[in-house]
């Protein structure tokens, strides 16, 4: 069992988002799955760099080099912070920011790993991760990283979805319908499914990011929009009842929105 530490971080786009952070135990079942693929793959690259003779030795180099430190690179850099291993235990690398990691950042937290790994059973890296307030081994503050949980949602992520454009949510709902401008935050008036629906424990500041984000989100691109979608409205639905989720999560945050201008 981990500890659920949570981070609070600026967002690019000006939102504070609630994270929670990957501990020890999670990170270490994703390195000892991409640790097992990678053995598998080095064994197949020694068998064949013994198909090429003399120039085995440099296939074999250059194939371990690919493994060890361009698969993470890689798959974080192009998979939205997740190799093979954090996708399987749902964590991803992100900067401290919120934002996806980028090139060079994963490059360097994979470089440093070299010192995490010392003295040859990751005590530096382990030792850093209980000591971090924001449980970052010495690569992740190399590279200005963090290692997240991933919301794990039940329902589509809308996020092509423009409120007024067609193929959106039912007008009915209030929301596409008369009076409603595209790029605006809520819906001038609410619609009867609005009543019922308890939100005040909903805080002010948490409306703020909500309104923000529904302001903001058309300029984003799809994943960090997605992925914002999701930490927001998973951090707010404890909090509300009778609101429903069908339409995903961004439809949520725009019926919280409209719910809370009523």
């Amino acid at each position: 069992m981990e500890l659920q530490d949570r981070l609070t971080v600026e967002g690019a786009e000006g939102l504070d988002l609630d994270v929670t952070l990957a501990g020890l135990g999670s990170r270490t079942g994703a390195a000892a799955i991409d640790l097992l693929l990678q053995t598998v793959a080095i064994l197949a690259i020694s068998v064949i760099a013994g198909l090429f003779g003399d120039a085995g030795l440099a296939v074999a180099v250059t194939g371990i080099f690919l493994v060890v430190l361009g698969y993470p690179t890689a798959a974080e850099t192009l998979t939205n912070g997740q190799t093979v291993g954090k996708r399987v235990l749902g964590i991803a690398v992100v900067k401290v920011d919120g934002t996806p990691v980028t090139f060079m950042s994963a490059l360097v937290r994979n470089v440093v790993r070299v010192v995490d790994a010392l003295p040859g059973t990751y005590l530096v890296g382990a030792v850093a991760i209980f000591a971090s307030s924001r449980n970052q081994r010495v690569g992740d503050m190399a590279a200005a990283t963090v290692v997240v949980h991933r919301v794990k949602a039940g329902t589509h992520v809308v996020v092509g979805y423009a409120p007024g454009a067609g193929g959106g949510p039912d007008p009915a709902s209030g929301f596409g319908g008369p009076g409603w401008v595209p790029g605006t935050t809520v819906a001038p008036v609410l619609s009867p499914e609005v009543v019922g629906w308890d939100v005040s424990a909903v805080t002010a500041e948490e409306v703020a990011a909500v309104r923000s984000f529904l302001l903001r989100r058309h300029h984003l691109d799809a994943t960090h929009r997605a992925n914002l979608a999701q930490t927001l409205a998973f951090q707010i639905l404890p909090k509300v009842a009778g609101v429903p989720l069908d339409g995903g999560p961004e439809y949520f945050l725009e019926r919280i929105a409209a719910a809370r201008t009523g």
